[in-house]
């Protein structure tokens, strides 16, 4: 079992840190910009960035040994037993037979729901300015705050790669909670007007043909779209996470 390290506060990025760097880390950086922000640390104050990011760090693993260890079994026996995160969530009703096609799109697009709504809603308990209300780990309110914020980083005058990402975490979301919902069913009594024995028989086989390719046109419609959007999400993948 690997030992988890996951902490709130980190004494390499208090105050102290900062002091001992010379220079205060910033609060948040696109994923490569970190890389240079290191190496740039490293050439101008090798020993300093060594004191505040290598020596503080093992300084904590050190003291905080016991509560890791209390934190790493507790997280394994929740992730193990309730949250199962080891595997994907469909949402779908339970006892009911569904294809495999059906399964796959309701298990990834369930779980990006569950992502915006649980994770990145979350992230919006650090503004120390709001007070949110979470109702079974969702906040509508705090879910809308974060896209407000993450949907407009800006470096340079333009939008970072985090920014993009988020918009379109929010348009997939948005889609699949409300848009597809609404969908017509092809083969519903408004779309399509005759049941299997009607088709069998021979009486009107234009007007049934017809109706027919209609409501199969617009399966066909519905089906790209979900592979559209499904392969939009798996181009998002590396940005799932928090």
């Amino acid at each position: 079992m690997r030992l988890l390290k996951s902490r709130i506060d980190y004494w390499s990025n208090s105050r102290l840190a900062n002091w001992v760097r010379g220079e205060n880390k910033p609060y948040a950086l696109e994923w490569h910009k970190w890389d240079e922000w290191k190496k740039e640390q490293k050439k101008k104050r090798p020993f300093r960035y060594w004191l505040s990011d290598t020596v503080l760090k093992k300084m904590q693993d050190i003291i905080y040994l016991p509560l890791d260890i209390y934190r790493t079994i507790k997280v394994y026996v929740r992730n193990r037993f309730f949250d199962k995160l080891h595997y994907l969530n469909t949402g779908l009703k339970k006892g009911e037979y569904y294809d495999l096609d059906y399964r796959m799109i309701h298990a990834l697009f369930n779980e990006l729901v569950d992502f915006v709504e649980l994770e990145l809603s979350h992230l919006s308990r650090y503004d120390k300015n709001k007070k949110y209300k979470f109702v079974k780990g969702r906040c509508q309110e705090a879910q809308d705050d974060y896209f407000r914020w993450a949907n407009h980083l800006k470096q340079q005058g333009r939008l970072t790669e985090q920014a993009k990402a988020s918009r379109k975490i929010k348009e997939l979301y948005e889609w699949w909670k409300y848009i597809r919902p609404q969908r017509v069913d092809p083969y519903s009594s408004d779309s399509f007007s005759y049941d299997i024995d009607e088709i069998l028989d021979n009486k009107n086989i234009k007007q049934k043909q017809k109706s027919y390719k209609k409501a199969y046109d617009l399966q066909e419609k519905y089906d790209n779209e979900d592979t559209e959007m499904l392969i939009e999400l798996i181009k998002i993948r590396n940005h799932l996470w928090t």
